[in-house]
């Protein structure tokens, strides 16, 4: 029953409105240290791009929708303990215990709504057309070079960022900085990805050694 809902989210997520799944949280200790998976156009067909973590290299399959469903499936069977899936309309956790119980969660984003009803000059309590309306609002972001997608994003300023001199007032971000602004962001990412492993009952406490600016001291508060 359990893997019949993972394979039921799993359906449900790939899509052109999928952002990103991310496998994390090795089931044994080995050189695999994660998996990512993004929607691509490619030759103008959706396609799922897999990126997966290995050592300190990278490595890019692309797969069909039911073939990216089987691969997720695989990786939670043999490789990781968790899947954070996240889409335009709706975010979701798959959690796999050392007894291989899973759980999932999934919630739904209330402000997509608003988002159709804004790309198709409707009322929000209309659903004629919005289906396709925000096929059409996000199918501009599949392209397979498309911007990578930032937890702190270009364009948007972020005051210590600003303070910092790693972005302009208005968001850009600084030429001679950008190194540094990718690995906030990836460091964002580490972050991200323990925090559905602490318990929430407990006091979390963070070790500071105050070296360097403090960059990323500061972005872990932001």
């Amino acid at each position: 029953m359990e893997k019949r809902e993972l394979h039921s989210v799993l359906t449900d997520f790939l899509n052109e409105r999928l952002i990103q799944v991310t496998a994390s949280g090795q089931a044994e200790k080995n050189d695999f240290l994660k998996a990512k998976i993004r929607p691509v156009l490619a030759k103008g067909a959706l396609h799922f791009q897999a990126e997966e973590l290995i050592e300190k290299q990278a490595f890019h399959k692309n797969f069909t929708a039911e073939e990216a469903v089987d691969y997720l499936e695989s990786l939670m069977e043999t490789s990781f303990r968790q899947l954070q899936l996240e889409a335009q309309d709706k975010s979701g956790t798959v959690l796999v215990s050392k007894k291989g119980k899973i759980t999932v969660k999934v919630k739904k984003k209330a402000a997509v709504a608003n988002v159709a009803a804004s790309a198709s000059g409707q009322d929000s309590g209309s659903t004629g057309g919005s289906d396709a309306a925000l096929k059409a609002a996000w199918a501009g972001g599949l392209s397979h070079n498309r911007k990578k997608r930032y937890i702190l994003e270009e364009g948007i300023p972020v005051p210590f960022l600003v303070e910092l001199g790693v972005q302009t007032k208005d968001g850009a971000i600084v030429h001679a900085k950008y190194d540094k602004f990718r690995q906030i962001n990836r460091f964002l990412e580490f972050i991200e990805d323990v925090l559905p492993k602490l318990d929430k009952e407990k006091e979390t406490r963070i070790i500071d050694f105050g070296c360097g600016k403090s960059y990323l001291t500061f972005a872990m508060y932001y």
